[in-house]
């Protein structure tokens, strides 16, 4: 049976959840998964696949995942790898998918990590969870406050890539 690691960063929780799910639609496929955030540092090698997810914050994936992409990027290579992205900017519908899937591009030329598919997800806006500046700046922008995740297609993308991975 094949085993995948699902490795994220996020920080107000909305790709923590969006990894979770795709955790939990693999193991109800029948797979051995992992759900870690980066800033843990989990060694990839012992995987069959990796999928990587990050939020975007001003057109960038999260540090640490950058990180630790980075650190892994020559096992990655060898490995079936599949990377998703969340964001606000994909909520504003199917032709915002190029920009969304664009945050990928610098991660992918530094590393040289080619993802089998990239997943882009809407995410979501809790004013609460943001500082001050950031509440400030999505006010001024007039970007949309609400949870614009959508499950169902978070599970459909897992269903669909971990063909991709060869995890089967």
């Amino acid at each position: 049976m094949s085993s995948i690691l699902v490795v994220y960063g996020t920080k107000t929780g909305c790709t923590t959840s969006i990894a979770e799910h795709i955790g939990a639609t693999l193991v109800d496929a029948g797979w051995v998964v992992d759900v870690t955030a980066a800033e843990e540092k989990p060694d990839p090698s012992a995987y069959d696949a990796v999928i990587v997810g990050s939020g975007v914050r001003a057109g960038n994936w999260h540090g640490p995942v950058k990180s630790w992409v980075t650190t892994y990027a020559q096992t990655l290579k060898g490995m079936p790898t599949a990377f998703f992205t969340t964001g606000l900017t994909i909520a504003r519908g199917p032709e915002s998918a190029d920009e969304v899937r664009a945050y990928t591009d610098p991660l992918v030329e530094a590393t040289g990590v080619q993802p089998v598919d990239i997943g882009l997800f809407p995410g979501m806006n809790d004013l609460k969870k943001l500082s001050l500046p950031e509440r400030l700046i999505m006010k001024a922008m007039k970007v949309p406050e609400g949870d614009f995740r959508d499950m169902d297609a978070v599970a459909d993308w897992t269903r669909e890539v971990v063909g991709k991975l060869g995890a089967e």
